[in-house]
């Protein structure tokens, strides 16, 4: 158990503190990922579900993630505002689902576009896509850190974390204590400006680097 929190702990300092570097890095796997899971869902959700539109779907969800994962590899700040109109579409599909409007595959095809849309519109913004990463990398981060805190404490066990999940079990903590709640936030403030800091750093290096003057 204790190793368990170790690497959680270690895992939510890099996450939290690198972990726009790493989205950089991870950028074209989660570009593989989203365009796999919006092509095949978007496309079952306006030609059904039955065994040649599965068959279909599958290849467009294929070539959408290949696409994605192409554009994430070549053009990374327009792969990062596609892959936030991608996370609103995915928000406003999974809301239609919950207020029970999952019967009808169009209305939540509908939603998510608008979604995607809404996403791209805010994105478009100058900077808010560097802000948006750091801000939810600095929130996951923390909620790492969290998660070993609370495995050691007793108040989540191994269990919770590998069948709810890392984040959804440290919600169930937080939502129990405004003090937890607290720590979570202003932790997540303080490692966004650190990890702020390091971005800055790491852009003025490559920006000014020394470069010796040709004869």
């Amino acid at each position: 158990m204790v190793l368990v929190a170790l690497t959680l702990m270690a895992a939510g300092l890099l996450i939290g503190l690198f972990g726009y570097k790493l989205f950089v890095i991870l950028m074209p796997l989660l570009g593989l990922v989203s365009g796999v899971m919006v092509g095949f869902i978007g496309f079952q959700g306006v030609f059904g579900r039955g065994a040649v539109s599965t068959s279909v779907a599958v290849f467009v969800a294929a070539t959408v993630g290949i696409l994605l994962a192409l554009l994430s590899y070549a053009f990374f700040e327009i792969a990062l505002v596609v892959f936030s109109g991608l996370i609103f579409a995915s928000f406003l599909a999974y809301l239609g689902v919950a207020m029970g409007l999952g019967a009808d595959g169009l209305v939540v095809f509908l939603l998510s576009l608008a979604g995607f849309f809404i996403g791209l519109n805010w994105a478009a913004t100058k900077g808010a896509t560097v802000r948006f990463v750091m801000t939810l990398t600095s929130l996951a981060g923390v909620a790492f850190v969290l998660a070993s805190v609370f495995l050691i404490a007793g108040s989540v066990t191994l269990n919770q974390l590998y069948v709810d999940g890392i984040i959804a079990s440290v919600l169930r903590v937080v939502d129990q204590s405004f003090l937890w709640l607290f720590v979570w936030l202003a932790g997540a403030l303080i490692v966004r400006e650190v990890q702020a800091r390091i971005v800055l750093t790491g852009t003025l290096s490559d920006n000014f680097e020394f470069k010796p003057a040709k004869k």
